[in-house]
């Protein structure tokens, strides 16, 4: 996996006992490069904030988010046994307020949008990453697992210079 700076996490550490329970309560199996990483750093808000480059066509229902060819990592949900903020358990009861699908388990996101994992209809232990949208659920492929997934997250920095222009030459 690439190796990201998150900074500091304020989490709890990582609670083993309470990702199992969340893991057979969804019917799931997080992928082992996400649990390797909570293992770490149990998630939160990272130090410096980080960009996705989206690749491919966007759906034109999508457009109006993703435009700019580019979508704010800013935090992951970490896993223990309370509902904290940046917390496995806070942000799926946020989701399921929300109405996300089934089997979309959210890694960030603020009720209009979201990160997550996809596991509708693929492999149990390396869903797909995807970014989704609340008011018709309509979502699009980041990465093809979590492992893919952060190896494509760039710095704010090096997208963006403080006027908020795209400066990212790949």
């Amino acid at each position: 996996m690439k190796n990201i700076e998150w900074g500091e996490s304020n989490n709890p550490p990582y609670d083993n006992e309470a990702c199992f329970h969340i893991e057979s309560e969804l019917g799931i199996i997080f992928p082992k490069s996400y649990l390797d990483l909570l293992r770490k750093w149990n998630g939160g808000y990272s130090d410096p904030s980080y960009q996705i480059k989206i690749e491919g066509n966007v759906p034109i229902d999508l457009d109006y988010y993703l435009r700019e060819g580019f979508w704010d990592v800013s935090s992951i949900a970490g896993i223990w046994d309370s509902k904290g903020e940046c917390s496995m358990l806070y942000l799926l009861d946020v989701a399921k307020e929300w109405g996300l699908p089934e089997k979309v388990i959210p890694l960030q996101g603020d009720g209009h949008t979201w990160v997550a994992f996809d596991y509708r209809g693929s492999n149990n232990a390396e869903p797909k990453v995807i970014f989704i949208e609340s008011d018709e659920n309509k979502s699009f492929i980041l990465a093809n697992n979590f492992n893919d997934f952060v190896g494509k997250l760039i710095p704010y920095a090096d997208v963006y210079d403080y006027d908020g222009n795209i400066i990212y030459q790949p």
